[in-house]
This record gives structure tokens, sequence and C-alpha cells, in this order.
């Protein structure tokens, strides 16, 4: 945001520039924010005891953030585009071990949306953009997924 002085003496706040490729990962983002919420409360009623109080944080953290990214969309100019009542899934989730595996999904496919982000995103906006795609490896890490050396970018892993 920047300030400018009006003629009544008060700071007026502009919106900074966003540009098409900022605002489409933005929504982009969002959109994979929404989804991971629904996927969550599969995991939490699914992923027994255990997985309960990490999935209820996921829920409340992914929950702020997805405001946070409707709040960016809304500065940007445009409407944010409202979630679905229900999510495809990319495999059943009838398990611990399948719950688990679906907060690294969710996860990883954050990670993956947040790369690109920080690639479209204003250049001081950047490293917010690169906190949340490090903050979803790291989830991603806690939940079961392997380690990449570049995450977010798979395509970017050393070739076996």
């Amino acid at each position: 945001m920047t300030t400018t002085t009006p003629p009544s003496g008060r700071p007026a706040v502009t919106a900074p520039g966003f540009s098409a490729a900022e605002v489409a990962a933005l929504v982009s983002a969002l959109e994979a924010e929404q989804a991971a919420l629904y996927a969550y409360g599969l995991v939490g009623a699914r992923g027994g005891a255990p997985a309960r109080a990490p999935a209820t944080a996921a829920l409340q953290a992914h929950g702020l953030q997805r405001d946070l990214l409707a709040a960016r969309i809304s500065v940007a100019g445009r409407r944010p585009p409202a979630g679905e009542p229900a999510y495809a899934l990319p495999f059943e989730v009838s398990s611990a071990a399948t719950a688990r595996a679906l907060g690294a999904h969710v996860e990883t496919a954050l990670a993956a949306r947040y790369a690109d982000l920080v690639a479209a995103a204003a250049p001081g906006r950047r490293r917010e953009a690169a906190t949340w795609l490090t903050r979803a490896a790291e989830a991603a890490r806690r939940w079961g997924a392997a380690p990449t050396p570049f995450p977010g970018l798979p395509e970017r892993a050393p070739s076996s």
C-alpha cells in the first residue's frame, strides 16, 4: 500500500498495482485454500485421535489464509470466487493413513500454488508469498510428504 497526503492533511491509502498474472495466482491459491478446508474436515474426521488436533489447527490456519487471500483479491479489484460445497478427492480417504496422505497431498498442492504466486507477485509481495510456500512445504512434511529440493516446483527435482 502506498500513502499520499491529500489537502485534508490525512493520509489516504491507495491499493498497489496487481498484474493480471498476480491476480490469477491469488485466485488459484484461494481456490486451493478452499479445497484444503474441505479436505482437513475429512482428515480430522477420518484420521483418528492423533490427527484431530493438527487437522483442527490446519482448519483454523487455512480459514485465516482463505480470508486473507480473498481480501487481497478484493483489493486488486476482483471479486473472490466462492468455495464449492464439496471437492473431488484425489483418492479414497478411509483410514488414518489415507487421511494423513490427504493432508500431505493438500499441502503439496498448496505449495505449488504458492510457488506460482511467488513467480507472479510484485517484488514487494514476493517475500510474503515465499513465506506461504515455505509454510505449506513444512506442513506437507509434517503430514508425511517426502522432502523435495524445490517445494512447489516438482519439475526442478533432480532426475533419477
